[in-house]
């Protein structure tokens, strides 16, 4: 009975990380444009509830000191746009942005 638990519960795991963890290189160009679109709303959406929680402090270029964002937004920034970065190569490799 365990097995058969572990099995309903790794099956889905399994098929999502399939599903996600695809390299950038093996996406079609709608999954790669939509990528794209869902980690830069990511970014914007940490930058604004980041501005919502500090509202005194104008926040400017992502990751400097005084950029009015706490050391975990900027990481979490940092990260983000290192994704977008990788994203951002393929399709210009693609020669869909100039």
């Amino acid at each position: 009975m365990k097995i058969r638990n572990m099995l309903l519960f790794l099956i889905p795991v399994l098929l999502f990380a399939c599903t996600t963890l695809k390299p950038v290189e093996k996406l079609t160009d709608d999954e790669l444009a939509d990528r794209y679109d869902k980690i830069d709303l990511q970014i914007y959406m940490v930058k604004r509830s980041a501005s919502k929680s500090n509202p005194s402090s104008y926040p400017g270029v992502s990751g400097s000191t005084g950029s009015g964002y706490s050391n975990s937004d900027s990481q979490k920034i940092r990260k983000l746009e290192e994704k977008l970065r990788v994203v951002r190569q393929e399709l210009v490799k693609r020669g869909y942005m100039p």
